[in-house]
């Protein structure tokens, strides 16, 4: 008889998360009764959790399939991909994170669909640096800076939109305030962005478009680039952004390729709102089909 291995990771800092943990427990228990459901809740460090999804791979190597329920933001989803891009178990996500860009593409809204039946087999494509995967984008920048200007406040209270607010705060921070990304021409001179992203999803930060023609199976990276400007000029990127039309904008710099270099040796990189110990600058690669992801069967 075939036998499938059941975890669910949770974002343990969130009320609403572990509501959601301990429902999915009780009711998935009586499905997969025959193999216990193993939880883990989120840990402070991140590598803590990378650990424990490993141990729960390793414990069941021996079944026929595995799969990981994701209840939490899109940070909880790129903690769980770092092990499932690798050990290639099946990811389910159910939305309740301050940005839930990755289950939206996936057209998942309703946090109890992977209660109702267990969907339809995807592929999805991730981005890659040193051995470390993104699933949304990866940035340097503006967005690391963003991290540090939404605060648990505005956070709770305005949802997704805190990241536009964190964007608008930034806008209006003094210019020596502000990020700089060192960018070398080939002809040796240097110029400064405040912003670079690649991204492989259509939508970063709680609903921002950057790259508006992305898909499931994407097989291109795109990559943004803000240069250092005025402040009036950067609301032109700001307007354009909005309208989800960002390469319309004259400031932004907008290209693809199946691997792009981005980032500088002075400002950390952020992956899908994570900051993590590296720096540029670095080669940032696809994976087509990386992810092997379940969504509702009606999309």
């Amino acid at each position: 008889m075939p036998t499938k291995a059941l975890a669910i990771y949770y974002n343990s800092n969130s009320a609403r998360a572990r509501n959601y943990a301990e429902i999915y427990q009780q009711q998935l228990s009586q499905h997969y009764r025959f193999n216990p459901i193993h939880l883990i809740a989120s840990q402070p460090e991140r590598e803590n959790d990378i650990e424990q999804l490993r141990d729960w791979c390793a414990n069941t190597a021996d079944h026929d399939a595995r799969e990981c329920v994701v209840i939490g933001g899109d940070g909880s989803v790129n903690i769980v991909a770092q092990v499932a891009a690798k050990h290639k178990f099946e990811l389910s996500v159910v939305p309740s994170g301050t940005g839930n860009d990755f289950a939206y593409a996936l057209g998942i809204t309703n946090w109890r669909w992977r209660l109702r039946d267990e969907g339809e087999r995807v592929e999805r494509s991730l981005g890659k640096i040193n051995g470390y995967y993104f699933i949304n984008h990866a940035g340097c920048g503006i967005s690391l800076a963003l991290q540090h200007l939404q605060g648990g406040f505005s956070k709770r209270w305005l949802g997704r939109y805190s990241y536009l607010w964190a964007l608008l705060r930034y806008i209006f921070w003094l210019p020596s305030r502000r990020c700089r990304i060192a960018v070398t021409a080939a002809d040796g001179s240097i110029s400064y962005d405040e912003l670079q992203v690649v991204a492989v999803n259509r939508t970063i930060g709680g609903g921002i478009v950057v790259y508006p023609d992305a898909s499931l199976t994407q097989k291109q990276l795109a990559l943004l680039r803000v240069p250092k400007r005025p402040r009036w000029q950067q609301l032109n990127v700001l307007f354009w952004l909005l309208r989800q039309q960002p390469q319309r904008s004259r400031l932004v710099h907008f290209r693809e390729a199946t691997s792009v270099t981005f980032a500088d040796s002075e400002n950390l990189i952020e992956l899908d709102g994570d900051c993590v110990q590296l720096r540029g600058p670095v080669t940032v690669e696809i994976c087509v089909g990386g992810l092997a992801v379940r969504r509702p069967r009606s999309q």
